[in-house]
């Protein structure tokens, strides 16, 4: 049996007869029904019953015919894969992020990148740096971006940013009058910290220590979309990211610059034997454009902020 005999029996099923299914194959008539003859000669079935002008399909030509139709299904979905394959949606990835970037950046990298591929499917894991670069070295995960860089992984790493972090307030607060902020501007203000092992806290902590301002912590959270959400309930001042203050910026929430500074960094991470993945080099490209995007936007906040 061949395809060419199958596609012939479709076409009069679908069309109706042997002269519209040879218009459709672009063949002729005779050879037509010279495939459905041999069909059904290999078939050992009676698929049409002949009659003047006309071929009328039998209760064993419709039962074939589904058959059939199953079989192409099953090519057309072939088809299509691989039409996802050529534009590069078709598959997974697997996202792993420290918080501030999973909880902002990521999300708009990820839109970005499902705008040109929808069918591709992802997942997004969080975890602190060390983590995420274990994810990654092990292939659990695609593609990272991280606070730090671990040499002792051999990953291949890209600066993404490093920002100054910023303090952050309610809408309206008296320091927001202040062009810069300072650790004795906040030295009776209800203030939302991270906790005491969290990463980046102690800088916070020396910080303070060695202007000798005592603070009056209020409220801790490991994650800073809360301390942006807590301050925007006006509960308090916290010293955030800016990436995380991006998506606060029009919620009530007032950024100014931070002195002494305290640096804030991200990385992308790739396995290095995947930095030529085409969906992963992808990715990467969105990751770079929104960050940029982001960038300019922070910017914006310190000029409007001055």
């Amino acid at each position: 049996m061949r395809f060419s005999h199958v596609e012939a029996f479709r076409a009069v099923m679908v069309s109706g007869s042997t002269t519209m299914a040879a218009k459709v194959l672009h063949t002729s008539q005779p050879n037509v029904s010279r495939s459905i003859s041999q069909l059904e000669k290999l078939t050992g079935l009676r698929l049409f019953e002949r009659q003047p002008g006309r071929l009328v399909p039998t209760s064993e030509g419709f039962a074939f015919f589904k058959e059939v139709q199953r079989s192409f299904n099953g090519l057309r979905y072939l088809e299509e894969a691989a039409g996802r394959i050529r534009r590069f949606s078709g598959g997974s990835l697997s996202l792993a992020a420290v918080q501030v970037p999973a909880f902002g950046l990521l999300p708009r990298v990820i839109k970005r990148f499902a705008q040109d591929f929808p069918e591709t499917s992802m997942s997004v894991n969080i975890g602190h740096s060390s983590a995420v670069a274990s994810w990654i070295d092990d292939q659990t995960s695609d593609i990272g971006i991280v606070s730090q860089v671990n040499e002792a992984y051999g990953l291949y790493s890209e600066k993404l940013y490093e920002l100054d972090a910023v303090c952050i307030m309610p809408g309206g607060h008296y320091l927001a009058k202040k062009p810069v902020i300072t650790p004795g501007d906040l030295a009776e203000e209800p203030f939302i910290a991270l906790p005491q092992n969290e990463f980046g806290q102690s800088e916070v902590e020396e910080l303070f220590a060695g202007a000798d301002v005592s603070r009056r912590v209020s409220l801790k959270t490991p994650y800073s979309l809360i301390m942006c959400a807590l301050v925007a309930q006006q509960l308090g001042v916290a010293i955030v990211n800016p990436l995380a203050a991006l998506d606060y910026k029009d919620k009530g929430v007032v950024t100014r610059p931070f002195l002494p500074a305290i640096k804030h960094h991200g990385y992308l991470v790739l396995h290095p034997g995947r930095q030529e993945d085409r969906m992963i080099s992808k990715f990467a490209a969105s990751v770079r454009e929104v960050i940029r995007s982001d960038l300019a936007a922070i910017l914006g906040q310190s000029v409007d902020s001055a």
